[in-house]
């Protein structure tokens, strides 16, 4: 089995490249040439509406490597293993109670309503997915009907379907076997994720110069509720507010470690498989 190696992303648009190394994406990559692997699909997510778009490439992206399908670390707690069609994160449980929003954030956002916290920015797990051979779409949308009835209009989030899977010291489960409906009975769909994407707008006075990855700013890596800036949704469109969608979705007490436990996130291709790896040694964060 090859160690983890380091690569270097390039692309064919220029702007795009510096967009990338400005996210702080590729910087820290060194070694294969991954030539355009980012361009196109990147670009896709940035033509969201209202998003600040970037011109689309007039190419469709390559990629080349000088041996096969090699394991990369991307950065600090993140691996893409393409052979296996896996990206993995490190992880830390987050709330193991209570209503959720999201599966997934970016430590120091939402953990208070999510199940997993990551030290790893979302426009890098981003890149990762790209390395895996999945496209980006566009996250999920809801609209109240202005007529005060209650209807809500529901656009669902688009891109190609994933996996997500948690690596603890009892072994590998599927992320949505930690999400419940006490109240109705109800399970948590197994599978329902796709590769949104986010979305990139144009930064603001503040903020200087240039445009910006939403989900890194807001934290939202895997949505639950519908907030449009996910970069990885749930297909079924909910509203964040209660009158409109009832929350529903909690965590699942009795079969997750406890909050700060480390874990691994598996972000896998759909149909790669459950995943062969062991469990991990059981432990908090620290």
């Amino acid at each position: 089995m090859h160690a983890p190696i380091r690569v270097q992303l390039t692309t064919s648009t220029p702007r795009v490249a510096r967009w990338l190394r400005s996210l702080g994406a590729v910087t820290r990559i060194t070694g294969i040439s991954v030539l355009s692997v980012a361009t196109s699909a990147l670009v896709s997510c940035a033509g969201h509406p209202g998003s600040g778009a970037l011109p689309a490439p007039q190419e469709q992206p390559l990629v080349t490597a000088t041996e096969p399908l090699p394991t990369i670390q991307l950065g600090p707690g993140i691996v893409v293993d393409r052979s296996a069609g896996e990206v993995r994160v490190e992880a830390e449980v987050a709330a193991d109670r209570g209503w959720l929003e999201q599966a997934v954030c970016k430590a120091g956002t939402r953990e208070h309503e999510s199940l997993l916290a990551v030290s790893v920015v979302p426009s890098s797990i981003h890149a990762a997915l790209l390395l895996i051979g999945l496209e980006p779409g566009a996250p999920g949308e809801w609209r109240a009907a202005p007529d005060g009835s209650g209807a809500v209009q529901r656009i669902s989030p688009r891109g190609s379907p994933l996996e997500l899977w948690v690596r603890t010291s009892a072994g590998v489960v599927p992320l949505s076997s930690w999400i419940h409906d006490p109240v109705h009975g109800h399970s948590f769909p197994v599978q329902p994720w796709v590769f949104a994407g986010s979305r990139v707008r144009s930064n603001t006075k503040s903020m200087g110069p240039g445009e910006h990855y939403v989900a890194d700013r807001t934290g939202s890596v895997v949505g639950i509720v519908t907030f449009g800036d996910e970069t990885i949704a749930c297909t079924s469109v909910l509203s964040d507010q209660a009158e409109l969608d009832a929350p529903e979705w909690q965590a699942n007490s009795e079969r997750m470690p406890e909050p700060g436990t480390r874990v691994e996130l598996l972000i896998r291709r759909t149909g790669a498989g459950t995943p062969a790896r062991p469990a991990i040694p059981a432990g908090r964060a620290p």
